[in-house]
């Protein structure tokens, strides 16, 4: 069974301009995503899922130059995108996370995957983690499922397809006691977001270039309110209703 982590990103942020390409410690936002990401043991690759819209080459070109592979498809069916990009490298487990998400635990990506393919589940996802940290477990014919039921071409959140149809096996994988946050943003959709963001970078990294780890950040927010109170007014924007052929 192979699995990969699938960022799906663009350049067209309308609230935070090229964010996942903005600067933190002298390096694009989305190094060290990736950089935390490579310390998963499970998967066998990282992938970035961008559009073919000629604003999005940059991000393809920069992604190629780290050492990650890129597929290219649709600018707005994000699902589609993805599911794509599974066929096309013959992924059985797809790890979905976006750039948004510096944070994203790679442990518990690797935890995910071995509790998705237990359970033989069609889709997984984690509760309680910060937002912003959690990834999902798709397996590639349940997302092609998903796409030949879906009546919307924007299915940038695509959750529902999974949730909401009645079609599919879900499963939920909980955080462990000591890492159960979900009311602590550790996304990055605004400027008070990446200003947040670049606080823990700012306290965390170190000369060595050590990645710093989820402990290590929860431990930082609960000694440190101030860090916290930074994007605690930033309200998520609500997901769109979806549209299924059924």
């Amino acid at each position: 069974m192979k699995s990969a982590i699938f960022i799906t990103a663009r350049l067209k942020s309308s609230r935070l301009r090229e964010k996942v390409l903005k600067g933190i410690c002298g390096k694009p936002m989305l190094y060290h995503m990736v950089e935390r990401l490579k310390l998963s043991k499970l998967p066998e690759k990282i992938i970035l899922c961008t559009s073919t819209v000629d604003q999005d080459d940059r991000l393809a070109e920069y992604a190629n130059s780290i050492g990650i592979d890129v597929f290219r498809g649709h600018p707005d069916d994000v699902l589609l995108r993805f599911t794509e990009a599974a066929n096309y490298h013959s992924i059985d487990t797809i790890i979905s996370c976006t750039a948004d998400n510096p944070f994203v635990d790679h442990r518990y990506i690797d935890k995910l995957i071995e509790f998705h393919i237990a359970h033989q589940y069609d889709f997984t996802e984690i509760v309680g983690l910060p937002f912003g940290t959690f990834s999902y477990a798709i397996s590639r014919k349940s997302a092609n499922k998903a796409c030949e039921i879906k009546d919307e071409v924007d299915t940038e959140v695509w959750g529902g397809y999974f949730r909401d149809t009645g079609l599919f096996s879900c499963g939920k994988l909980y955080a462990e006691q000591t890492d159960y946050w979900p009311e602590l943003r550790l996304t990055v959709d605004t400027q008070a977001d990446f200003n947040m963001i670049t606080k823990i970078f700012d306290s965390l990294s170190n000369s060595n270039g050590d990645i710093f780890g989820l402990d290590e950040i929860l431990n930082l927010c609960r000694k440190n309110k101030k860090i916290v109170d930074l994007n605690k007014f930033v309200k998520q924007k609500k997901a769109k209703k979806i549209k299924f052929k059924i």
